[in-house]
């Protein structure tokens, strides 16, 4: 009746509620409402899924990306399950043409997969991944509305990053993180001309712009093109990547001094990553007047940073670290001094893996100090040194108590014997 009385052919939806509403809630938004609300939202829009029928025109995308997934036993309309997946495409053929195509989807944005953040052993980077994926009907109604750009992922993932690239133009840009997120886009998702496309303005912008944590995740994608760990390369953009590669590191050099007022864990964490890479470059006796001039006028946690960098680059001897350090403790009396302390030993605990690797003695003096304190003295400093040692990364921590186990003569032992009833009651 409400169809006919407003001159449709059919009723629909707003019909159809709008009468149950009226005839069996009587109007009720509260208690009958409710419930009818929970039993319409079961018929209406229920839980199958439907499929269209054999000989519908579709989007050469959809077919394509469908038989891409079962071809590599990925979830797909027939099997939609959703699972998680660890990858690992420097070693099986599989694993790479999975991660290839799970990377132009993800650029595409049509849903089907997340990756899952991987931390690598020690404080190493991770070569293997994880990604979380689902078929659902929002992916296959997405892969329709991306067909416009092409049939196939690759020719999609390439107009999508192509289109983006444009956006940044037009906005001014683009920027160091938007030129590192592109050139990472187009070597995972194994798209060479636009990985050669993206080195030209990456030559121009990172050096000038870069700050030191983005100079230094240069480094690292242009290591990982150079030695083929990402599949979007070719042996012309592998040696335009070695090339950049040095006039960054040159950069990150010289960006130093920008580093003097900057209270940030990210600058510290960087400064320690250059000191390192730069032992393994050979080139630390360039970082020798910057790095002093840090440990000297710099902010509390740049001196604690710079300092570690020094003695990794063996520019500094242990002991004058061990001088500074208990400086720095008997030092820190009052308020402001501990704070400063804090901040101090931030910086140089940013550095404790490296240390410990390079030199296992090089925390002792710091050791030393803190086990000379009085008890008295201990407390007061307390909210200092564990504010310090919360810079531990978690490979750090384990190397740290090795460290303090070895001087104990015996591992401290953690565990609890009490039956977990009397923990109980203690609680």
């Amino acid at each position: 009746d409400l169809a006919r009385l407003r001159g449709l052919p059919a009723p629909g939806r707003g019909e159809v509620l709008e009468a149950v509403t009226t005839v069996l809630g009587q109007g009720e938004q509260l208690g009958r409402g409710r419930a009818l609300a929970r039993a319409l939202e079961t018929v209406l829009v229920g839980a199958d899924r439907g499929r269209t029928a054999p000989g519908t025109p579709r989007s050469g995308l959809g077919p394509a990306v469908e038989a891409a997934l079962a071809a590599l036993r990925l979830p797909h309309p027939d099997s939609p399950k959703a699972r998680e997946v660890r990858l690992d495409p420097l070693r099986t053929d599989l694993d790479r043409r999975r991660e290839v195509l799970l990377h132009r989807l993800h650029v595409c944005g049509v849903g089907y997969g997340e990756p899952v953040t991987v931390t690598g052993t020690g404080d190493g980077a991770a070569l293997t991944t994880r990604w979380q994926l689902a078929w659902t009907p929002s992916v296959a109604a997405r892969l329709d509305l991306v067909g416009v750009r092409g049939v196939t992922a690759a020719l999609v993932a390439t107009g999508t990053l192509r289109e983006r690239f444009r956006r940044e133009a037009t906005d001014g840009g683009p920027t160091a993180a938007q030129l590192l997120a592109g050139l990472r886009d187009a070597a995972r998702g194994d798209l060479p001309e636009l990985l050669a496309v993206r080195l030209d303005p990456a030559a121009a912008v990172l050096p000038a712009t870069g700050t030191l944590p983005e100079l230094l995740s240069a480094l690292d994608l242009l290591e990982a093109l150079r030695r083929q760990h990402l599949p979007g390369t070719t042996a012309e953009s592998r040696d335009r990547a070695a090339v950049l590669a040095v006039v960054l590191l040159d950069a990150a050099v010289r960006g130093l001094p920008g580093l003097a007022g900057s209270d940030a864990a990210d600058d510290a964490a960087a400064l320690v990553d250059l000191a390192v890479r730069a032992g393994q470059d050979r080139i630390g006796l360039r970082l020798d007047a910057a790095l002093d001039d840090l440990t000297r006028s710099g902010s509390a946690l740049m001196q604690g940073a710079a300092l570690a960098a020094r003695v990794l680059l063996d520019l500094t001897d242990l002991a004058t670290l061990g001088t500074r350090v208990a400086g720095w403790v008997d030092a820190a009396t009052g308020p402001d001094t501990r704070r400063h302390l804090h901040r101090l030993l931030g910086g140089l605990l940013t550095a404790a893996h490296p240390l410990l690797q390079s030199a296992p003695a090089a925390l002792d003096p710091l050791l030393d100090r803190v086990e000379r304190l009085t008890d008295p003295e201990f407390l007061d400093r307390l909210p200092a040194l564990r504010g310090g040692f919360d810079a531990l990364t978690p490979a750090a921590r384990e190397r740290l108590l090795d460290t303090v186990a070895e001087r104990l003569g015996d591992r401290l032992d953690l565990s609890l014997s009490a039956p977990p009833e009397l923990l109980a009651r203690w609680a």
